[in-house]
């Protein structure tokens, strides 16, 4: 049964005729609909304090969408030691020691893609006759670090692991709230989707079995939407005075720089993207950081993930990869201005952005590396840049943007072609394989989920992957956030720090906000403008 304002949009009759066509362990898809003030406030009241959940929204490509789901019923982790799936409801059904094995595509080279590879492989999604179209019914979502990087390159391993974050990190959700209507002040329709996995030979009793309980299962989350929001936990630390600290300050970052440039001048490389780390309490829940962050900074690919290991609070411009049947595409940021304090002073910034003769080289370079990459998984002929250079506006910065478009060859999996472009050229440099053993030089820690990927992988043949910056990243009782700048031969080091500086300022002004919410003390705001070795940032 349903409460009277959730409603059935799948006919049984429909979900019975596609699962008698449907392949044996295939997932055939259930929809109701309800009505919500507010797709996170229904977060919110669904998610429960130690459960695993993600709330994902973006505004990227036409139409934006936006999709939560809570307690996976598989998680896919690679830690530094094995691949496994683990089983977390009795009727999951993973491989029988608990064990994915690595795939047979171009992705095998790396044990994590290769374990997303079988993974999306066991699973297949049919829509039938149901009338589903919502973007992301059931699948993976999760985490991709940067350093899964490794296992695509021979890096030479001098950065310290000392956060032990796992490389690839995943749910498998196979109820997921979805909505599509852009997000304005008025209510929003939830399609609030479950996915029972039909065996074959079903008679019609068991698919009408399947069917009852997809509803019940739905109906369950829809009904945790609308009760009352449970209270927030206590966040991991209790303090009355958050302070992100640098792990190098303006001097150290400038003696990365240098050595870039140095890197530069002997034909190491044309451009490497070198960042720092902050460090803070984390005094505030990611939850309401999240809630912060997403009015202080609405982003086109925001992401909130609870999982055991870390919690993920990120609000990035920049996507990796999006893939929807054959078409791929990627969107390369290159080129950044603050945000000016009058719309004069902003339309002075974006003449300069616009005509920077080094942002123009640096964006055209690196348009061309996204190009080379996305052409090594691509029908030939087929790769194209839709847009190039627009500008786009967020809280604290400006940015130039393109669009590259390609359309996936037969043989190519979804994994394959993440790992044709992971990790991003913007976030690494050109050459990426010498870059990366540069930035490996001057960094003096592992990025971990920092420009890797937050990701949503469907059952039939969608993806999406954003870039993981302008995040926070919650592990045991601290926030780190890295921020970073792409360094060619005429950066000047107090000028790309600064940068770095801009770019993690609306995560503190989120984290300010949430504080000052409860009432607290803190002066992140002020201390973004410390510069000096060690001090805050």
């Amino acid at each position: 049964m349903t409460a009277p304002d959730i409603a059935v949009a799948t006919p049984r009759a429909a979900f019975r005729s596609t699962a008698e066509g449907a392949p044996d362990g295939a997932r055939v898809p259930v929809e109701l609909r309800v009505t919500v003030s507010d797709p996170f406030t229904a977060y919110r009241r669904a998610r429960s304090e130690g459960r695993e959940g993600f709330f994902y929204e973006t505004t990227g490509g036409q139409p934006g969408w936006g999709a939560f789901g809570t307690d996976p019923v598989e998680r896919l982790r690679v830690g530094s030691e094995a691949v496994s799936l683990a089983e977390s409801d009795p009727d999951s059904r993973p491989s029988p020691d608990g064990v994915r094995r690595p795939g047979e595509g171009p992705a095998a080279t790396s044990p994590s893609l290769s374990a997303l590879d079988a993974a999306l492989g066991s699973e297949t999604l049919v829509r039938g006759d149901t009338g589903c179209d919502v973007p992301y019914p059931c699948g993976l979502f999760g985490w991709l670090s940067y350093d899964v990087a490794r296992e695509l390159e021979s890096l030479p391993g001098e950065t310290t692991d000392d956060r032990s974050v796992p490389r690839l990190r995943f749910g498998l959700f196979d109820r997921v709230a979805t909505w599509t209507e852009p997000r304005t002040e008025g209510d929003c329709t939830l399609r609030i989707t479950a996915c029972p996995r039909v065996p074959g030979e079903a008679d019609a009793d068991a698919v009408d079995d399947l069917f009852d309980r997809a509803v019940a299962r739905a109906s369950d989350l829809a009904e945790a939407a609308l009760s009352a929001e449970e209270p927030l936990g206590d966040p991991p630390v209790e303090s009355d005075h958050a302070r992100f600290e640098s792990d190098c300050g303006r001097e150290a970052f400038a003696e990365r720089v240098r050595t870039v440039k140095r890197h530069i001048r002997e034909g190491d490389t044309f451009q490497a993207n070198v960042s720092q780390r902050l460090v803070a309490p984390a005094a505030v829940h990611p939850v309401a950081a999240y809630d912060a962050l997403r009015r202080v900074n609405p982003a086109p690919y925001s992401a909130l993930v609870e999982f055991r290991e870390a919690d993920l609070v990120g609000a990035s411009p920049e996507l990796l990869l999006d893939v929807e049947g054959d078409r791929l595409r990627t969107e390369p940021i290159a080129g950044t201005r603050p945000r000016g304090a009058t719309a004069e002073a902003d339309e002075e910034l974006e003449r300069d952005l616009t005509s920077d003769e080094k942002e123009r080289a640096e964006h055209a370079m690196l348009v061309d590396l996204e190009r080379n990459d996305l052409g090594k998984v691509s029908e030939y002929g087929s790769v194209e840049v839709s847009e190039y250079r627009r500008v786009d506006r967020y809280s604290e910065v400006m940015h130039l943007v393109s669009v590259v478009d390609g359309t996936r060859r037969p043989d190519v999996s979804i994994a394959d072609a993440v790992a044709a472009v992971f990790p991003g050229g913007t976030i690494t440099g050109a050459p990426k394989p010498r870059t990366m053993e540069i930035i490996d030089e001057v960094e003096t820690t592992r990025r971990g989920p920092y420009t890797g990927s937050v990701a949503a992988f469907g059952f039939d043949d969608r993806a999406t992957l954003n870039i993981v910056i302008r995040t926070l990243v919650r592990h045991d009782d601290e926030y780190h956030l890295r921020v970073g700048a792409g360094i060619v031969h005429d950066s000047d080091p107090d000028a790309e720090y600064d940068e770095t500086l801009a770019k993690g300022k609306a995560l503190v002004a989120a984290i300010d906000e949430a504080l000052a919410a409860e009432g607290r003390r803190m002066s992140l705001a002020d201390s973004t403008a410390d510069g000096e070795e060690g001090g805050s940032t």
